[in-house]
């Protein structure tokens, strides 16, 4: 099974419809919640834009130069449904980046395929792109809502799904985390370390993540209360 057999699908089939993914942008003053129901349909959307788009399946790498976002939580568990690889910091036969770093994701080798996600609180597409680079929102918005994986290759970091799945119950466990908590966190995704941190040891409790960018030292107390969590990440 995949990552996100084990790790999201469970989480959408016992409770749908409750907050899973809150993103804040303290810089910008943007929010964006997801249900658990939600971001399964944009990890669907993401895995049928690489296997049916792309042709990508288990043994292939995608590339992920992205920060902690809801669009980034989508990609992730679109790529992992698809059995594929996820290249964090690197570059994969398909390669997402966010809009400034798409010349470091040209310097690197073996990019086939370039997407770029604009990083808005909506989703919209990323203006004026250079030929040859595809705007991830435009691209993953037609395919359907719904994905079949179809088998699992090699994760993350050269781990198999089941040896991510451990690690992030193990750390979930660690962390004291139980199912209905809520774990707001400042950790950027700069590294594997911070993905299984900021997101994958959450959802192994399973808990909900709330997710501040560019985080304001004097809001989040309040953010804390009004989002009514329970456990901090920094």
């Amino acid at each position: 099974m995949t990552v996100t057999d084990r790790l999201l699908v469970p989480i959408v089939q016992a409770d749908g419809a409750a907050p899973r993914f809150t993103w804040y942008d303290d810089a910008s003053g943007a929010r964006m919640g997801l249900s658990a129901v939600t971001l399964g349909n944009w990890a669907a959307k993401c895995g049928n834009l690489l296997r049916d788009q792309y042709g990508l399946g288990p043994g292939d790498a995608v590339g992920v130069l992205l920060p902690a976002h809801w669009q980034t939580a989508g990609i992730l568990f679109g790529a992992w449904w698809a059995g594929c690889e996820v290249r964090f910091g690197d570059s994969g036969s398909v390669t997402f980046c966010a809009p400034d770093r798409i010349e470091e994701a040209l310097d690197l080798a073996g990019v086939d395929d370039l997407l770029a996600v604009g990083l808005d609180a909506f989703g919209q597409a990323v203006p004026d792109l250079p030929p040859g680079i595809d705007d991830y929102t435009t691209e993953v918005r037609v395919h359907p809502d719904a994905f079949t994986p179809g088998g699992a290759g090699t994760a993350l970091a050269g781990d198999s799904p089941e040896i991510v799945v451990a690690r992030s119950t193990a750390l979930s466990a660690s962390a004291g985390y139980a199912a209905g908590d809520r774990v707001l966190s400042t950790r950027e995704w700069r590294t594997v370390d911070d993905l299984y941190d900021g997101l994958l040891a959450p959802f192994a409790a399973p808990a909900s993540v709330i997710h501040v960018s560019n985080p304001d030292a004097g809001k989040l107390m309040d953010k804390f209360a009004t989002e009514k969590a329970t456990a901090r990440v920094a």
